[in-house]
């Protein structure tokens, strides 16, 4: 598929009853961390400065946003009908299905579970497959989404060289049924033609068991062949990235200008000027709180859920919220709010 026109962007009609979180604990200072002298100069230009951990696995802290998201949107458990569950990272058991533990914790009996394995651009892609689902399948009008992303076991020091991450969850309850609030417009999404495995954990179904060292191999690691192909991908993403944007923008018949804000995952500020090269008009409106350790799946909705507490004056605007999946895609999706 072409990285730079791809695929139009996929029409949705769902609105948020609820968009939940969970940072569990205190922040802890990205300074204190015993890192190497690389990384700590590295700061300055990502703007991170703390990020969160956890004692949970990810289906427990998914099972914490969920009973949140669940609780705020005032429904009955029975007026649930799916279970979307897509963990950014691998799971506490490997190849669990976090929706069925959550179903389960909260009782709701009613609901299909349904997981979505995408890596961060996951709880976007799900919200996608909730509107779909809410608009054949009759019955309970409603999609509970899901998130977690643990990445303290499974990063050293929380970074794999590049930028920060943190422990966090996310949940969302989402319906068809009309009304004002949140709403998800469009979904699109952008895929690399290569190198799009250079991000793994190397203990899978590539080698067999005998050469694994689990004490290497489960940790998260970014491998590119030669410097090429790094090269390549790094160009290759502000295309994503840009075609994304158009796609998203064309979905609704929007200019640059219609957008008041874009959600960018907390991987670094330095990264804007790229990433938007050919959208400079919207560097000055990405509202991304940097200072967060990345987040996984959580990111891009956590800022934004956080823009609009801080602007509750807002009564009709257009949104941007966007991340990579490892160096496979990116993909995002068009919000409108009308109050």
């Amino acid at each position: 598929m072409d990285t730079v026109t791809g695929p139009p962007a996929a029409m949705c009609d769902i609105r948020f009853r609820s968009l939940e979180f969970h940072l569990p604990g205190d922040p802890h200072a990205l300074d204190g961390l015993e890192i190497s002298d690389e990384m700590r100069g590295k700061l300055p230009g990502l703007g991170q400065e703390f990020s969160y951990f956890s004692e949970e696995n990810s289906t427990e802290m998914a099972i914490v946003a969920a009973r949140s998201a669940v609780e705020e949107s005032g429904i009955d458990m029975a007026e649930i009908g799916l279970v979307i569950s897509a963990p950014t990272l691998i799971t506490s058991y490997g190849l669990e299905i976090p929706a069925i533990a959550v179903r389960n914790a909260l009782g709701l009996w009613q609901a299909e579970c349904l997981n979505v394995v995408q890596g961060c651009v996951g709880f976007l892609s799900a919200l996608r497959l909730a509107s779909q689902f809410l608009s054949v399948q009759p019955g309970p009008g409603n999609v509970l989404v899901v998130t977690a992303c643990k990445a303290s076991t499974l990063m050293d020091n929380l970074n794999h060289g590049s930028f920060f991450w943190a422990d966090a969850a996310a949940a969302a309850v989402v319906t068809s049924e009309p009304g004002g609030g949140l709403k998800v417009l469009a979904y699109g999404e952008r895929s690399s033609d290569q190198d799009w495995g250079a991000m793994r954990l190397r203990h899978g179904d590539r080698r067999p068991y005998t050469e694994c060292s689990p004490g290497d191999d489960l940790l998260l690691t970014v491998d590119f062949p030669d410097e090429r192909a790094q090269l390549d991908y790094i160009v290759g993403e502000q295309l994503r990235c840009d075609g994304l944007i158009s796609a998203l923008l064309k979905a609704d018949d929007l200019e640059a200008t219609d957008i008041e804000a874009v959600f960018l995952p907390s991987i670094g500020a330095n990264r804007i000027p790229h990433l938007l090269r050919t959208h400079k008009e919207l560097r000055s409106r990405v509202k991304t709180d940097f200072r967060y350790a990345h987040m996984g799946s959580v990111d891009a909705l956590f800022f934004l859920d956080s823009y609009l507490k801080r602007n509750t004056r807002c009564t009709s605007a257009r949104f941007i919220a966007m991340t990579p999946a490892y160096t496979a895609q990116w993909g995002g999706v068009l919000l409108g709010f009308d109050a």
